[in-house]
């Protein structure tokens, strides 16, 4: 008598994990995709909470203006004095003058603190020795040094572009030595290894590497710059975007200076650039 060994093969098991209906597959399939109204209602609640930091800066400012006794303007005035200054044409003269500031202290910062950080960045002996120093300097409120540079070159383009510089190439210049180091050392010996033209090495290598960090520094840098630009025309008083100009011109136009409205909109502007939403550089 023949006793028959074959059994039936079962059929595979399937783990609840790799099988569509378990609960991962359950959890990533709850998911909102972009397209979807989840991702629409999220986009609805970052908004309404930008807007909401805007009206409680404007609701802040206005009790600010409240209790100051008429030497703070709230931003009902603002705008009117706005308002009579927006189709004047010495005050988009002031405006061009000062952007054109901006743009040569910046387009200055930039020739300096990129190759200077990036010649840093590439010797670790040069990393080390001018760690302290950079740290030093950068530390210096250089809103502090507008008596001292007011005093060499008085109220002049020459004493701004200076303050822009002393401000503003520091993050470039920080930026692109963190961007030369995180350049990956396989790449780097690759190259040496194929023996690639060192035109290649900063074409296809230097360039997308450091493009990203440089890039961080550029956006700060620029920040940076205006901000400074408005305090030292404000502070001192030069022929572009000052108080002393601004008055003449709001003299013609509203009640409120327009000291007023630049003393009472930079904070308001820096505070409201905070909630804007920024992609993240870090990947």
């Amino acid at each position: 008598m023949t006793l028959s060994t074959s059994r039936s093969a079962a059929p595979p098991q399937t783990p609840a994990s790799y099988s569509g209906t378990g609960a991962k597959s359950r959890r990533i399939s709850s998911r909102p995709a972009p397209g979807r109204p989840g991702g629409t209602h999220a986009r609805l609640r970052t908004v309404r909470w930008q807007v909401t930091a805007v009206l409680a800066v404007l609701l802040v400012w206005q009790l600010a203006a409240v209790t100051s006794d008429g030497s703070l303007p709230g931003p009902l005035q603002v705008a009117s004095a706005l308002a009579g200054l927006w189709g004047t044409g010495a005050y988009w003269t002031a405006v061009l003058t000062t952007l054109k500031v901006w743009a040569l202290g910046l387009a200055i910062c930039t020739v300096i603190g990129i190759p200077l950080g990036l010649l840093i960045g590439i010797s670790l002996n040069a990393t080390r020795s001018t760690r302290w120093v950079i740290d030093f300097f950068r530390t210096i409120p250089t809103i502090a040094l507008l008596p001292l540079v007011l005093l060499l070159f008085g109220p002049s383009i020459r004493m701004e572009v200076t303050l822009i510089v002393l401000s503003a190439v520091w993050p470039l210049m920080i930026q692109s030595m963190y961007a030369v180091k995180q350049v990956e050392p396989v790449l780097k010996w690759v190259t040496k290894v194929f023996r690639v033209s060192r035109r290649d090495r900063i074409r296809f290598l230097w360039a997308p590497s450091v493009t990203l960090l440089v890039t961080t520094g550029m956006r700060l840098a620029a920040t940076i710059a205006l901000l400074m630009t408005v305090s030292a025309e404000y502070i001192g008083g030069t022929c572009m975007i000052s108080p002393r100009n601004w008055s003449k011109i709001a003299k013609k136009s509203a009640s409120v200076t327009v000291t007023d409205f630049s003393s009472s909109t930079v904070p308001v502007i820096s505070s409201v650039s905070v909630v804007m939403p920024r992609r993240s550089t870090v990947s």
